[in-house]
């Protein structure tokens, strides 16, 4: 049975896969996304929300360039995308503290705030423990210090999957649930895509099946090497004020959200397609967050989440041209900063889609053929 025919499809109903569908879309291309389950019940919407381009893998080298651009284009996407839906995806400046627990970790946050000094747009700065205290009072006493950073940004991951399907769907996008089972080929081009009941053809297909993305190389006949990392968050209710700022440390972070809960995360786990929430990860989380917020060992467990990130063999992500095929492309890999990256990503699957050269820095460095 054949479902129909699309000029591109898109395989995943994750933020990569709206958000390629939304521009795709607004560029005049009949565009069908294929997801399994239901839009954003992954990672995408399961996400903390975090959009800080000075921070984590990829920094400042090679990809300082492609986060700026990826945060900056966050500020006007969400305006766009609330224009375009009425959804408030939920953008705002927060000010982070990253602390610093011992003197090792001070002297490591110092020496990353030399290049962080130069990022234009972003003051970061090293602040002691008296200082640290100051701006979030409910930061631990036996912090040495921290880097803190005005003002990164953060949104509401759910919202944002939402707003860019919706948005999407304004331009013709259709969103079909069903699960993809394989590729159709003639020669070196990809004709369509196999269903569990069915077929869809297709002049072009983007694989954007996060960490089920590497599930594809049987597929295509090419390595794609991303696996899960699963990452489990805690929503928690306290009586203390709500928390000023993010405050950070090590992998872990803890901040109020707009839904007046406090989110502390996060795991970082090797755990295959395991999607289940586990109690060692709850008191691994707990004991990060007493660290950061130690006055708030009263808070009452509202929500305890896991989903799983597409991690790339390297951390980066991967936004190419399958290696010997004409039509076939490829979007997943972000890990932990995939809604930070989501937006170039997103713009580098319609500029390899249409042919123009990317305006995007840094994505010459998400090329597969680096693996």
């Amino acid at each position: 049975m054949t479902t129909g025919t699309s000029d591109v499809v898109i395989i995943g109903g994750g933020i990569v896969g709206c958000l390629s569908g939304y521009l795709l879309g607004q560029k005049g291309y009949k565009v069908t996304i294929l997801e399994a389950d239901s839009v954003g019940s992954h990672a995408s919407g399961f996400a903390f929300g975090g959009l800080d381009p000075v921070t984590g893998i990829g920094l400042p080298e090679p990809l300082l360039g492609f986060s700026l651009w990826c945060y900056d284009r966050h500020q006007s996407l969400a305006k766009e995308l609330q224009e375009a839906t009425g959804i408030d995806v939920g953008f705002e400046l927060r000010d982070r503290l990253n602390l610093a627990l011992d003197d090792e970790a001070a002297r490591s946050a110092k020496k990353e705030l030399e290049w962080m000094r130069a990022v234009d747009g972003f003051n970061i700065e090293w602040v002691d423990n008296a200082q640290a205290r100051e701006l979030e009072p409910q930061v631990s006493p036996e912090c040495v210090g921290a880097l803190y950073e005005q003002s990164p940004g953060a949104l509401e991951p759910y919202r944002f999957v939402l707003a860019a399907m919706g948005a999407a769907e304004s331009n013709g996008v259709e969103l079909i649930q069903r699960r993809a089972t394989g590729l159709i080929s003639e020669g070196g081009r990809c004709t369509g895509v196999t269903l569990e009941n069915g077929r869809i053809d297709a002049g072009v297909v983007v694989l954007a099946m996060g960490p089920w993305t590497g599930q594809a190389s049987a597929w295509c006949g090419v390595n794609i090497p991303v696996t899960p990392l699963k990452g489990q968050i805690l929503r928690l209710q306290s009586g203390n004020e709500s928390l000023k700022l993010a405050v950070n440390y090590n992998h872990s972070y803890v901040a109020t959200k707009p839904d007046g809960l406090i989110w502390a995360g996060t795991t970082e786990e090797q755990a295959g397609f395991d999607e289940n929430i586990t109690s060692a990860a709850r008191d691994s989380i707990m004991a990060d967050f007493l660290k950061m917020i130690p006055g708030m060992r009263d808070a009452e467990l509202v929500q305890q989440t896991a989903c799983l990130r597409p991690l790339s063999a390297d951390g980066l992500p991967i936004v190419d041209q399958v290696t010997g095929w004409d039509n076939l492309y490829l979007a997943t890999g972000a890990g932990r900063k995939g809604i930070l990256w989501s937006t170039g990503m997103a713009q580098a699957v319609l500029e390899m889609v249409t042919g123009v050269e990317s305006a995007v820095p840094g994505t010459e460095h998400l090329k597969l053929d680096r693996f």
